[in-house]
């Protein structure tokens, strides 16, 4: 028998069932904001466009209350919008809705007895609102396993999972993230000056303490500095478990060789690895002989050592991995949701299943409730999390997200917020129905100033309160016995022979390479590209088309792509014209996304909806627009999620061609390596040695002649100075830093004949 454990999340149980309605065309409208007459209840909805709403709502008593709006968004993309009452906030993320059709969405505001005013605040902005309405909160029933998903979980896990169910919606743990290093004395974690700094605050050590592996892999991973972060990071998880606490652990990941774990257009620093490269091409199934995989399984190897070290020691932890999923700024984001599921199984299936890391409690962390369909399979994680960081002295308990999350993430996870900025206040936690299992602040050294975002006061009276556990109210791991309380068996995690197989051999003979499409400066018509040798594409749902947008000059600086089918038919008549009604696919200057297009409807001329008919099609078209574009736009692996691969763009028979209209507008389509460049794929110059310093100076040698960039960044990847940005020649070059103010920074030499780093120490 499989018996599962039952816990009521707290809030306020409904008083009765009935929910008041409130059109929106009745609210008082501010800004742009219109009303219009339609099929919709009352014969009218509003136009949001970037106005406000504002409703007057009366409710009998004091308490928790679910606003839930019906709404409609045909504006391309998600949309997100503020539900305001009486002084508190919530974001609420409104999804695309099809064509014509209104949807729900729901958050929870605390209202007063009588008269009340409910806003719906621009944030975003556009969407229809056709009415709101309002009933008594009623929190939904947590089921929750006792056992993690790991079969073969270490007796310290199995501990620490117990304990994590056994308190969710009694006790919230308290944390608080580590961030530097350089002070830390290996031993004792409460002497780091991140934990001193919550100490100071609010007179008690917290329970829980993040760590950051961001250092053990990449290229720097051997150097002595990074090396010895690790080596302390590592020694903070040892002492937090040994003195009855429990460690988190976060990675950055830093791939292969790479510095860096930003993507283009997040951070002046940013790595271009893409991870897909690893995939036989129109599959999720790892090509184990790429350089990428490779990359990818070496770095797993890795950090592989460090958890088997701390299970080695009897030590169990939380681990995050691949943080904010679906945030386009890590780069294992950048794709689809279907191919981070992949990286994430394989993670975990070479961790525990090859290295035999039993000791972890994993954590799926999406960037929003609206990614939990990034998803890599519930028997892949025991915790579902959110970072949310609020703006200093701002302790509202994110209950809209918590409850967002139990809505499109089910109720048999344990909910965490695994990153903040001011705490969550407890007492409003619990009356609002968010117990977050724990939350932690992000670092207060290196700058991060988070755990001064909570005023002293509320860190006092927080950590005092009996519902947050810290240090001290830890039962201590050799004394706390999971089966006074009992072990349940649940679905665990099965090796997939997927992710062991030599697939290499599909890959063997094709050379990687992409379309570079030269635009001239576009009209606001755009350009057309077709390609007319479309598979049938029968049972398929999406396209996804890897695209880097390479120039510039348009006036919203980036640009707009969309995707159509022509339908070969019988005579003039039958032949049509199915454009995706995907509009979100929009790409920044010099930034990259992989664009995923709905391809299972259409809409004809006079507005009806018709199924796409996928065995039929003569060609396929890419729009792109942005008015006074130009420049280079590169497309790449073009595959429906059925495992067709529409076009890989590795030879020149797989190239589209201008579109008739469109001719004018672009000035060359040609084979190009993925990053844009022509000809044969180069492989990267040889990295100088090392960087030299004496006295303000750092000194290197060239091999070649080339533009390289020679910048100066903080211990936490900040820019902080630009010394050379342009060509060198080959030799030897010298440039000062005197003008820095002390401290500790890292020059990073990138370019022609060079990809160095250099910890200075500024005096």
């Amino acid at each position: 028998m499989n018996f599962k454990k039952s816990l009521l999340a707290f809030g306020l149980a409904a008083a009765s069932t009935f929910a008041a309605q409130y059109e929106a065309e009745d609210a008082t409208l501010t800004g742009t904001a219109m009303g219009t007459s339609t099929e919709a209840s009352g014969g009218k909805y509003v136009k949001m466009n970037a106005g406000s709403l504002s409703f007057n709502v009366t409710v009998a008593s004091a308490g928790n209350y679910t606003v839930r709006v019906h709404y409609m968004n045909n504006y391309g993309g998600s949309k997100i919008n503020n539900l305001e009452a009486n002084g508190a906030s919530a974001a609420v993320t409104f999804e695309e809705t099809e064509k014509g059709k209104f949807a729900d969405v729901e958050t929870v505001l605390k209202l007063n007895a009588g008269a009340n005013k409910i806003d719906i605040a621009k944030s975003w902005g556009y969407i229809d609102v056709d009415y709101i309405s309002v009933e008594p909160y009623e929190a939904k029933k947590f089921t929750l396993c006792n056992a993690p998903v790991t079969a073969k979980a270490t007796p310290s896990a199995v501990k620490l999972y117990n304990f994590l169910t056994n308190n969710f919606g009694k006790k919230t743990i308290s944390g608080i993230m580590t961030g530097n290093m350089d002070g830390y004395t290996k031993g004792d974690f409460t002497k780091h000056e991140d934990v001193q700094a919550v100490y100071k605050a609010g007179g008690k050590y917290p329970a829980l303490v993040g760590i950051d592996l961001m250092n053990a892999t990449g290229g720097n991973a051997e150097s002595g500095w990074f090396q010895e972060y690790t080596e302390k990071a590592v020694d903070i998880a040892k002492s937090v478990w040994e003195k009855g606490g429990i460690p988190a652990i976060t990675w950055h990941w830093r791939p292969g060789e790479e510095t860096e774990f930003y993507v283009k257009g997040a951070n002046d620093s940013y790595t271009d690895f893409d991870f897909t490269q690893a995939f036989v091409k129109g599959t999720t199934n790892w090509d184990t002989l790429s350089t990428e995989y490779k990359a990818i399984t070496g770095d797993i190897d890795k950090v592989a050592k460090i958890f088997l070290e701390l299970q080695d020691a009897g030590v169990a932890a939380v681990f995050r991995p691949l943080h904010e999923s679906g945030g386009a700024w890590f780069w294992w984001s950048t794709h689809t949701g279907k191919q981070f599921a992949a990286l994430y199984q394989l993670l975990y299936e070479r961790l525990v299943f090859k290295n035999g890391v039993n000791n972890l409690i994993w954590d799926f962390n999406p960037q929003d409730a609206s990614k939990i369909s990034w998803t890599p399979g519930e028997t892949y994680y025991d915790v579902l999390s959110v970072d949310i960081y609020n703006d200093a002295n701002d302790h509202q308990s994110n209950a809209s997200a918590f409850i967002d999350f139990t809505n499109k993430g089910g109720t048999n996870k344990v909910i965490s917020l695994s990153e903040n900025g001011p705490i969550p206040d407890v007492k409003l936690m619990y009356e609002d129905g968010a117990p977050w299992s724990w939350w932690m602040p992000w670092y207060e050294s290196w700058s991060g100033g988070y755990v001064s975002k909570t005023a002293n006061s509320v860190w006092q009276s927080n950590l005092a309160d009996e519902r947050v556990l810290t240090l001290d109210k830890m039962p201590g791991w050799a004394s706390y016995n999971e089966a006074s309380v009992g072990t349940q068996t649940c679905p665990t995690s099965k090796e997939n022979a997927a992710f062991g197989a030599d697939t290499s051999k599909a890959n063997e003979e094709v050379k990687d390479l992409a379309m570079g499409v030269t635009y001239k400066t576009l009209g606001k018509d755009g350009a057309n590209i077709e390609y007319q040798k479309v598979p049938n594409l029968t049972g398929a749902k999406t396209i996804a088309v890897d695209i880097t947008n390479n120039g510039s000059g348009g006036a919203d600086n980036g640009i707009w792509v969309g995707l159509a089918f022509v339908r070969r038919g019988e005579g003039a008549t039958g032949w049509t014209w199915e454009m995706s009604p995907t509009t979100s696919c929009w790409i920044n200057d010099g930034a990259k996304a992989t664009c995923e297009f709905d391809i299972t409807k259409y809409e004809d001329e006079d507005g009806v909806e018709h199924a796409t008919d996928l065995d039929n099609l003569f060609s396929v078209t890419l729009m792109v627009a942005a008015v006074g574009f130009e420049g280079q736009v590169v497309f790449d692996n073009m595959i429906a999620d059925n495992g067709k691969v529409i076009t890989g763009f590795d030879t020149k028979t797989q190239l589209f061609t201008a579109a008739t209209q469109s001719k004018a507008d672009i000035a060359k389509i040609e084979l190009v390596n993925p990053d844009g460049t022509s000809g044969i794929k180069i492989a990267p110059t040889a990295s100088a040695g090392k960087l030299m310093i004496a006295g303000n100076n750092i000194m290197f040698n060239t091999h070649v002649a080339g533009n390289a960039n020679v910048d100066v960044f903080s211990v936490i990847g900040q820019r902080i100075a630009t010394l050379h940005n342009g060509p060198l020649s080959a030799g030897a070059h010298s440039f000062n830093m005197a003008g820095l103010n002390k401290g500790v920074y890292f020059v990073k030499v990138r370019g022609q004949g060079i990809n160095a780093t250099q910890k200075v120490i500024i005096k």
